[in-house]
């Protein structure tokens, strides 16, 4: 077995104790679940399985059909995006070390430019973008990767969801029907 990490972006619950509960007993008992600032839910998994798609395919089952209403609207690789501390921990710099890279007062320059939150006082870097530049300046400093979901597979899961959503505000749609049963990925 291997074990897969990756986080869901929920949507139609409130994370209440009473549904934390229902979805530890649901089959959720390796996730955590959290509400963003933003008021956004997500639930970080580390699930054992032996591919991507049992881990991620299992979780999004297990949190829709734990009866509480959650429904997912997204599936991202846990280390998609990182601060300046998250980096300087995976490849043992300094927090200062890294910005000082990012604003090319050190090192060969060219580092990646953040992601989102750009304005902010901590903004966040792609860790994809982020690795490949210190495989070629500082290969030494890049861990050896864990296994990682494919962007392929994110991708296709990501449209499945992204369009099972929109079908949502479409219910009269004749198609609609033979849409739900090719897409395997619940109500």
């Amino acid at each position: 077995m291997t074990e897969w990490t990756f986080r869901l972006t929920l949507r139609g619950i409130e994370l209440t104790d009473e549904q934390l509960d229902t979805l530890y007993e649901a089959g959720c008992d390796d996730g955590s679940f959290s509400v963003e600032p933003d008021g956004t839910v997500v639930a970080f998994f580390d699930r054992e399985a032996p591919t991507e798609q049992d881990a991620v395919i299992s979780a999004i089952v297990d949190v829709e059909q734990a009866g509480i209403g959650a429904r997912v609207l997204r599936v991202q690789a846990d280390d998609d995006w990182l601060t300046a501390s998250e980096i300087a921990a995976r490849v043992g710099r300094s927090r200062q070390s890294i910005a000082l890279l990012a604003r090319g007062e050190r090192g060969p320059g060219d580092f990646p430019a953040p992601v989102a939150r750009q304005r902010s006082s901590n903004p966040l870097w792609s860790w994809a973008e982020v690795e490949a530049w210190f495989q070629r300046y500082d290969p030494e400093a890049v861990p050896v990767p864990g296994p990682r979901l494919s962007p392929d597979f994110l991708a296709e899961v990501n449209d499945r969801l992204d369009l099972r959503e929109r079908l949502r505000h479409s219910p009269n749609a004749p198609w609609r029907p033979k849409l739900d049963e090719a897409l395997p990925l619940g109500a």
